[in-house]
């Protein structure tokens, strides 16, 4: 079987991509970030999109990946203790020192607590005693992160600190940051942290203070984890997922209103968004017993004899395909079309001919193709007058020459019985003469 011209993919995907519903783009609410996503955390399929691929800077959303590092190392041992460096007295507001107490170098704490501060107070100290208790140093942490992020599939994102404090080459996309939150999130320990709305931290010696969690949306609107940060640079970011009527949405935005001291925008364009987002419908690719086309099959109506023939078969999808008409799918989102070799006599109605592909950013989707009609059935209604008419002619020659063998064998039988009467006439003949000349 072979595909008309070779082209018939191509006419395909463009007649799909006439269709009105395919140039339906997703009504992304109006916000503030200059970079932002909404995704479906478990399917990996993209909602909203602006500008995910833009190269900015994540601050202190960086500690998830902190975080994560830390987790690899410690989850086994929360209960181990970590010891304060000197380096950490060196961060900035917010730290464990000088937002719940001016803590001494050298004080014991422990891993679960450390990571507690990390998650829930942003705390920059924090982050740096993790990266000298596992690694030594700063850079030899960073090079664990850059390391754990490529992993996870963040291609386009380089640390070079683990609090997310400002430096021109430390950047990540919303796009990567996709992947960071669902490592997060299927992290066991990153979430029983995330989800506390306060924790009172301490400490081997002594009560350090209670933390409150800079998540504004924790334990509202199906918020399970969330990582605020900003600086002068990033300006005001958020990352965090919701879960409502079993679906898990996950939701970025970089680079809010810098002058929002409050920092309320970055929520209330989080909210627009998450809210939108589990409303949001999708458009359909391919519909259900849709006709995507045909496919050229070549038979010989007399099976060893006579001409080539072809037959055009019409090809349906046996179900929807469906996606999110934002901006991504919409310029990169691409329809693949195979087909099976089969012959002639394999082809029935509802035959598997094929398969359509569909090939979104994380997310491929396939259905498959079949046959509109009986080609065996279509190929005796298209030859019936000459087969029946091959039907008669055979029979007149099986007649004929049944006729004819019969008669030869009539008259081969005949003759044979009037040479067996001449030789017993002459037998009697030459008999009669011997005896009368005796």
């Amino acid at each position: 079987m072979r595909k008309t011209l070779q082209r018939i993919p191509v006419i395909i995907l463009l007649i799909i991509f006439m269709f009105p519903a395919i140039t339906v783009k997703a009504d992304m609410p109006e916000i503030n970030g200059s970079s932002a996503i909404s995704f479906d955390m478990e399917t990996g399929e993209l909602i909203y999109t602006k500008d995910i691929d833009k190269k900015m800077y994540p601050a202190s959303i960086t500690k998830l990946l902190t975080a994560l590092v830390f987790s690899d190392h410690y989850s086994s041992k929360k209960t181990e203790y970590l010891v304060y460096p000197q380096e950490g007295k060196l961060e900035v507001r917010y730290s464990i020192y000088t937002n719940l107490q001016n803590i001494a170098v050298g004080t014991e704490i422990s891993a679960d607590n450390i990571m507690h501060a990390l998650l829930l107070g942003s705390a920059n100290d924090a982050a740096v005693t993790i990266a000298m208790n596992v690694a030594g140093s700063i850079e030899g942490f960073t090079d664990l992160m850059n390391k754990k992020a490529k992993e996870i599939g963040m291609m386009n994102s380089n640390f070079v600190t683990t609090t997310g404090i400002h430096h021109e080459d430390h950047y990540t996309t919303a796009y990567d940051l996709t992947f960071l939150l669902k490592a997060a999130y299927n992290d066991p320990w990153i979430r029983e942290v995330s989800e506390k709305q306060t924790y009172e931290m301490k400490s081997k010696n002594q009560t350090l203070g209670v933390i409150e969690n800079k998540n504004k949306h924790i334990g509202l609107f199906g918020n399970v984890l969330g990582k605020t940060g900003y600086t002068g640079e990033a300006g005001r970011c958020f990352a965090g997922v919701y879960e409502r009527d079993g679906k898990v949405i996950g939701n970025v935005i970089l680079n809010s209103d810098k002058t929002d001291n409050a920092n309320v925008l970055v929520f209330e364009d989080t909210s627009k968004m998450i809210d939108s987002a589990f409303e949001e419908e999708k458009v359909i690719k391919l519909s259900k017993a849709e006709e995507v086309g045909v496919i050229t099959v070549s038979y010989k109506p007399y099976k060893f004899i006579g001409p080539t023939r072809e037959i055009d078969v019409p090809v349906k999808s046996v179900d929807t395909i469906s996606y999110y008409g934002n901006d991504i799918n919409l310029s990169e989102t691409s329809l693949d079309l195979s087909y099976k070799e089969l012959s002639a006599g394999e082809i029935k109605e509802e035959t598997v001919v094929g398969t359509a592909t569909i090939k979104e950013r994380q997310v491929v989707k396939s259905v498959n193709l079949v046959s509109t009609l009986d080609v065996q059935e279509k190929i005796l209604k298209t030859h019936l007058f000459s087969y029946i008419l091959i039907a008669l002619i055979t029979l007149t020659v099986v007649v004929l020459f049944v006729v004819v063998t019969v008669n030869n064998k009539r008259k081969k039988a005949a003759r044979r019985r009037r040479i067996e009467s001449a030789r017993r006439s002459k037998k009697f003949v030459d008999d009669h003469r011997s005896n009368r000349f005796r």
